[in-house]
């Protein structure tokens, strides 16, 4: 109890080293999960064999659902939340999701949404992320570790599995998603929270604190609703890019 305490009081604690963009401890992270992703996938590659490793595809599977289930728990003992605002229903928690049943069903639909989702927006998280302080504080290590864990997985299936992505798919992330965003809309005003913990599923509610390609864009596109207009397109763009290597080894 008393240990709960202290690491509760330590995550609260208002001196923590602030976080810096592209600062020393964000690019060492940013080199461990690209370098192990890598050399993880390209030396299993060598050695695949598909009963051998299904035991661990299930692990990181089951992985990759289950600790974003219990993280919102976590974050709220140890962290500044309310469970208003850790509601697992992000976009990169469903990438989450599907990205793990992907590998405990090989259903080609789950990795549709897994790849464009987890890659598009779990790459923007790592790259610019929504965190105030840096390590060891909860937010860090909370965003890092999951969003590190679906690109780790979905570089795995790519280069081991070989799944790889149509044009279709790119049609699919796009579609499903816009049918879903009304919903997440609707669950946001429904959810509520008092100020400061409300419910900002899919960041439609006001975009991320961090830095992001948003602030390119002139202030009132920044503000709520309106930055929406902006974040669908950038969206569709970014998708195109993820996209551009599969449709060049299509043409090979």
């Amino acid at each position: 109890m008393e240990e709960r305490s202290i690491l509760s009081e330590f995550y609260k604690m208002d001196n923590q080293i602030p976080f810096e963009l592209f600062g020393d401890i964000h690019l060492i992270t940013l080199g461990i999960i690209l370098s192990v992703s890598l050399i993880f996938s390209f030396t299993a590659k060598k050695y695949y064999d598909e009963n051998t490793f299904a035991g661990f595809e299930k692990i990181l599977g089951y992985l990759l659902i289950i600790t974003e289930l219990i993280k919102p728990f976590f974050l709220v003992e140890f962290g500044d939340y309310h469970f208003t605002n850790t509601v697992p229903l992000h976009l990169c928690h469903i990438a989450s999701y599907t990205t793990g049943l992907f590998l405990l069903t090989r259903d080609k639909r789950f990795f549709d949404f897994a790849y464009f989702w987890g890659m598009g927006g779990g790459t923007m998280a790592l790259l610019t992320p929504d965190v105030q302080f840096t390590f060891p504080h909860i937010d860090f290590v909370s965003l890092f570790s999951s969003h590190g864990l679906v690109f780790f997985a979905i570089v795995y299936i790519i280069v081991v599995i070989k799944q790889y992505v149509t044009f279709s798919s790119l049609i699919n992330a796009v579609k499903y998603g816009l049918m879903a965003l009304p919903f997440a809309y609707i669950l946001n005003l429904m959810i509520g929270g008092e100020p400061g913990y409300e419910a900002n599923l899919w960041y439609l509610m006001k975009s991320s604190d961090g830095a992001s390609l948003i602030n390119f864009f002139p202030v009132f596109f920044q503000q709520p609703p309106f930055h929406i207009i902006i974040v669908i397109p950038l969206s569709i763009v970014i998708f195109l890019f993820l996209y551009l290597p599969f449709y060049v080894f299509e043409k090979k």
